[in-house]
């Protein structure tokens, strides 16, 4: 595991020096369709709504923002051509690209980009994308059809970055929202369009013929269909059923990277596995109890579990290697420290809690089960729930629940560690923990551009959040694709966005 933990730390490290690079043998070939195996259903293609990686990985083919991440996860232009800051640092004025065209012909122009921004800060739309987007004071100007403008309250450093994300600050044709306010298939300015759509199960991605970037995309479509199970999804690609499929299991990593008639695309991730405690139940409103449950727990066993060793265990949201790592790891596996903080606590006979994987994404449910282990050692008597995943995103977003185990993917930046999951109030802050002298922290973090001095800031913040265990982290784990030999193009990001735009099928 530890020499594992070195070629991860090697790894990340070379992805941001570096990036990854397309190897191409041969020119690419225009049309054809790609059969694909998503893991897990999408809950919502509404771009500001959706919070589900599954959905994310649709929209990113179909929208797009002002600002994107490289395949080397670098902040490039998109939509918008160039931007700067003012002096005073309140606002962000952008530079919007001419001759882009929404999927329906219609040309895009930076009241397109108005609409949409404002559109995500509609209190009454109950976004948890404002605060990425410039915040809930933030106002937006489109003085002429290529200027686009975002005045905030405070001085914000990082916010070409935060609206970088997958779909979260997507530009959308004003044509794409009902009478009810709700997105159900956006009309975006991305290399696809969205057809054929079935429950959410099955989709048919078809090519915008106006799309801006010339060339693409190479596909003229791609065959979406749900298939939750590793084993059968695996099968399906094995059989030719389909061409590419999400995260194939780990534990059948070295059987497929071994078979000639596939590819194994795999990267450390930007990620972090990790169980979010509620924070407004008792007694795990106690920091002893959720510090008792830190020590508690085995991450070596955890990671074992989850992903059969192909990760690195963490005691905070960032990985070795990732330019916001942070050395502090107070915990280790104590068991005897647990039961004397829950005697302290009151609680040295333990208590009933459940935890809640989904059954979704097995790794979670293989996770609970060593945790449920480990808890039982220090007297906490822990059941499993695991629902599947729409009904496990309505617990979770209604704070229905004792401990949840989960990931959090495209961590880009501090701020996206940091922020939207944890700061008084915020839509994605789930387990209910506030701390004032946090939420000054990251506020301050996001004011400023410069990185030495966001590194302290978040180094403070990343100190409270671990001693106070509102999250309990567990790993970071490698990401992994799989797909035929004839699929090429396709990157395997360490934000494992899955952008199909340059990919091509040589058959």
């Amino acid at each position: 595991m530890k020499r594992l933990g070195v070629l991860l730390s090697i790894l990340i490290l070379i992805v941001f020096v570096v990036g990854q690079t397309i190897a191409q043998d041969a020119e690419p070939k225009m049309g054809g369709t790609l059969k694909a195996a998503w893991d897990a259903e999408w809950v919502s293609l509404d771009p500001h709504l959706s919070s589900a990686y599954s959905s994310f990985a649709v929209l990113a083919n179909v929208v797009e923002g002002l600002t994107t991440f490289d395949d080397a996860v670098k902040l490039a232009p998109s939509l918008a051509e160039s931007w700067e800051q003012s002096e005073d640092g309140l606002t962000w004025t952008f530079k919007i690209r001419e001759g882009v065209k929404f999927s329906n012909g219609r040309e895009m122009t930076s009241e397109d980009v108005k609409f949409s921004f404002e559109r995500i800060i509609n209190p009454e739309l109950g976004s948890g994308r404002v605060n990425s987007c410039g915040g809930a004071d933030a106002t937006f100007d489109a003085p002429d059809a290529t200027t686009f403008t975002i005045t905030t309250t405070s001085p914000n450093g990082v916010l070409p970055i935060t609206i970088a994300g997958a779909a979260g600050c997507a530009i959308v044709a004003s044509e794409s929202v009902g009478e009810d306010g709700q997105i159900v298939v956006p009309i975006g300015t991305g290399p696809f369009v969205i057809q054929d759509v079935v429950g959410t199960t099955s989709m048919t991605l078809l090519k915008n013929p106006d799309y801006w970037q010339m060339g693409f995309p190479y596909l003229d479509e791609i065959d979406i269909v749900v298939i939750p199970e590793a084993s059968p999804r695996e099968a399906a690609l094995l059989g030719g059923e389909v061409d590419w499929i999400m995260s194939p299991a780990p534990q059948s990593y070295e059987a497929l990277k071994g078979n000639p008639d596939v590819v194994v695309g795999e990267t450390p991730l930007l990620q972090y596995s990790y169980m979010g405690v509620n924070t407004t139940r008792d007694p795990l409103s106690d920091v002893r109890v959720r510090q008792a449950m830190a020590y508690a727990i085995d991450r070596e066993q955890i990671c074992a579990a989850g992903e059969f060793g192909l990760c690195t265990p963490i005691e905070g949201p960032t990985a070795p290697g990732s330019p916001w790592y942070f050395e502090y790891a107070p915990y280790g596996r104590d068991v005897e420290k647990a039961k004397a903080l829950l005697a302290e606590a009151g609680f040295a006979d333990g208590f009933d809690v459940e935890l809640m994987p989904t059954s979704t994404y097995e790794n979670t449910v293989r996770q609970a089960q060593v945790v449920q282990q480990n808890l039982a050692e220090v007297g906490i008597r822990a059941t499993i729930n695991a629902p599947e995943w729409s009904q496990w995103l309505e617990l979770e977003g209604g704070g229905n629940y004792d401990i949840y185990l989960c990931g959090w993917i495209g961590l880009t930046d501090a701020d996206l560690y940091y922020y939207l999951q944890h700061r008084t109030g915020e839509v994605f802050n789930f387990t209910g923990y506030s701390n004032p002298e946090f939420d000054s922290l990251v506020d301050q973090g996001r004011s400023i551009t410069d990185f030495d001095e966001r590194y302290e800031i978040y180094s403070q913040a990343n100190k409270l959040l671990v001693d106070e265990a509102p999250y309990i982290y567990f790993y970071s784990p490698v990401g992994l694709r799989a797909y035929k030999p004839f699929v090429k193009g396709f990157v395997t990001r360490p934000d494992l966005l899955n952008q199909l735009w340059n990919v091509w099928l040589d058959q």
